[in-house]
């Protein structure tokens, strides 16, 4: 009977330790700054303003934006994680490693477009952002699905061109994906 007691006293002690050890890693709040700034993935584009990082000044450009101040705020946090400098005139955008939520998908990387005129001899990358995720593409779809209604194009990946006329698709690489978000175009 004490054996018994015992045992069953110390499976409900390494449970509770357990559940003690996973317990503060899941009250962890995941970022959703990605849903206040892209609340439309299909026709994501602004309306007015922008976002980008200039190389002149080494600083994120929040332009015109009306956003919530926690998004402002998570938004200036990344800044510190960017030492990006232009070497081209056509420079790739910015990828700051970053983690964060997009609609029930969690991406672990943000890419926004850079501008100089003068670092690097200036450039300008193209106008549009993206957040990779550790997910395939179909769960990504059908997290923005269920959560929007929206349903996001999916393209294979890489090197497709898209002939679609929505601003936001995902794009699919087998073991991750991307969503991007283009300012390009009508929106």
């Amino acid at each position: 009977m004490l054996s018994l007691l015992f045992n069953f006293h110390g499976m409900s002690v390494a449970m509770l330790f357990s559940t003690t050890v996973l317990l503060p890693t899941s009250r962890i709040a995941v970022d959703k700054w990605a849903e206040t700034l892209f609340p439309d993935p299909v026709n994501c584009a602004f309306t007015e303003g922008g976002l980008s990082y200039n190389a002149d000044d080494k600083e994120m450009l929040i332009n015109n934006l009306a956003l919530p101040d926690a998004t402002r705020q998570s938004l200036k946090a990344m800044k510190s994680r960017i030492s990006a400098t232009c070497t081209s005139n056509e420079g790739p955008p910015v990828v700051v490693n970053t983690v964060g939520e997009y609609f029930g998908s969690r991406f672990n990387q943000f890419s926004l477009p850079i501008y100089a005129l003068n670092a690097g001899g200036g450039c300008m990358s193209d106008f549009y952002y993206s957040f990779s995720f550790p997910e395939t593409a179909k769960t990504v779809h059908d997290n923005i699905l269920q959560r929007t209604g929206k349903d996001v194009t999916v393209i294979s990946g890489p090197g497709q061109n898209r002939y679609f006329e929505d601003n936001g698709w995902i794009t699919d690489y087998g073991t991750y994906s991307k969503y991007t978000c283009s300012m390009i175009g009508d929106s």
